[in-house]
């Protein structure tokens, strides 16, 4: 077999170990004396079969099905990534699931269980020097010869074994490194990375129990980060660009003129932050004219946001104050114009740039935007 030192090449160190542990249990009588040993297994392979279809059956395991089918890729997935990050490769999740698809259609020709991928095979198979899928050609046909022909010689290899090789095997997958790198990077991703790992190793042997529980804790912290962005209250500085005055702290705001950016998207978690925020902003200059909101740092926008934005800029009108928008993505504009919100503020109120909308305001003033007399002037 051409080649195969490339794709196993601790394969043979592997075997060797296998079958000097197989042959010392035998020789002492390892089972005599209480140790578990694989015992028999079934030889021959499955027989072709047509599966059958029955309503009944059919609509009982459906959803159970799914929810197989979900869990399974996702746990595929997780691991290849986790393989992936050691080798440096990249993975396509669209192939992963048409490749598990198409195994478990074939596999249902010879009652198969459905199958997924596996933590410990997985790295049992690339910490024996495996480099491409190839590996896995070489390892399903030395299956095939066992089942076949080598089963009763197999009787005797000690469980314990078996627990050394995965578990030699996953030991080399643990990056402590990594983690403190996340850690260090975002502490929220690093709390899910450490919770998902101590759920895992104590779910075990069932690791969708750990994915799951990380996968949930992940979306969660998501939520919560998402639900109070970044909201900056605005001047000119000196360059002439707008900085948060939070940062800034010597900037002088112009009491006609409000500008506030809010750093995240306006989805359902944020929306009455958004509307707080604004409104806020509003009572703590009470001679404000107009509001800016610069919005180049709001990606995507859901009813929830379209419908507190609609209220918030009919609750301004109402106290004589103008909203105003500019740098808004080209997303959130296709989401105004659909709803007819963009009416509403006005197209005279939307502007590409802050720059822009600014000029349009001090003419709507009547002041003069250079001058020493102008907090927001430009220099």
């Amino acid at each position: 077999m051409i080649g195969l030192k490339r794709y196993l090449p601790r394969f043979p160190a592997v075997l060797v170990a296998v079958v000097a542990t197989t042959l010392a249990s035998y020789f002492l009588n390892f089972e005599g004396m209480g140790g578990k040993v694989v015992g028999t297994i079934p030889e021959g392979l499955p027989s072709f079969e047509m599966p059958g279809f029955n309503y009944d059956a059919f609509s009982g395991l459906v959803i159970g099905a799914i929810i197989i089918a979900m869990v399974g890729f996702m746990e595929a997935i997780s691991i290849a990534k986790a393989m992936a990050a050691k080798t440096k490769h990249r993975i396509d999740p669209n192939q992963e699931l048409i490749g598990q698809g198409l195994a478990n259609i074939s596999g249902s020709f010879f009652q198969s269980y459905p199958a997924s991928g596996s933590f410990s095979r997985s790295a049992v198979n690339l910490n024996a020097g495996a480099k491409t899928g190839f590996s896995s050609v070489v390892t399903a046909t030395l299956v095939l010869v066992t089942l076949l022909f080598l089963t009763p010689l197999l009787y005797h290899l000690p469980k314990a074994t078996l627990a050394a090789v995965v578990i030699m095997a996953v030991f080399g997958l643990i990056n402590l490194k990594s983690i403190r790198h996340i850690w260090k990077a975002n502490k929220h991703d690093g709390v899910a990375a450490v919770v998902t790992f101590l759920a895992t190793i104590g779910a075990a042997p069932q690791l969708d129990h750990g994915i799951m529980i990380g996968a949930v804790l992940a979306i969660v912290l998501y939520l919560y980060r998402t639900m109070h962005p970044r909201v900056a209250v605005l001047a000119r500085y000196k360059d002439g660009t707008l900085r948060d005055v939070e940062v800034y702290k010597d900037l002088p705001v112009d009491e006609n003129i409000t500008a506030v950016r809010f750093d995240g998207s306006l989805y359902f978690a944020n929306v009455s932050y958004f509307e707080d925020a604004m409104l806020k902003a509003v009572a703590d200059h009470p001679d404000v004219k107009y509001l800016l909101v610069v919005g180049d740092a709001i990606n995507q926008i859901d009813a929830s946001g379209e419908e507190v934005l609609h209220h918030l800029v009919e609750r301004l009108n109402e106290n004589q104050i103008t909203i105003v928008f500019s740098g808004l993505k080209r997303q959130i504009l296709d989401v105004m114009r659909a709803t007819n919100l963009y009416d509403e503020i006005g197209e005279q109120n939307i502007f590409a740039n802050e720059d822009q909308a600014l000029d349009s305001i001090y003419d709507w003033l009547g002041l003069d935007a250079s001058g020493a007399a102008c907090p927001l002037k430009r220099y």
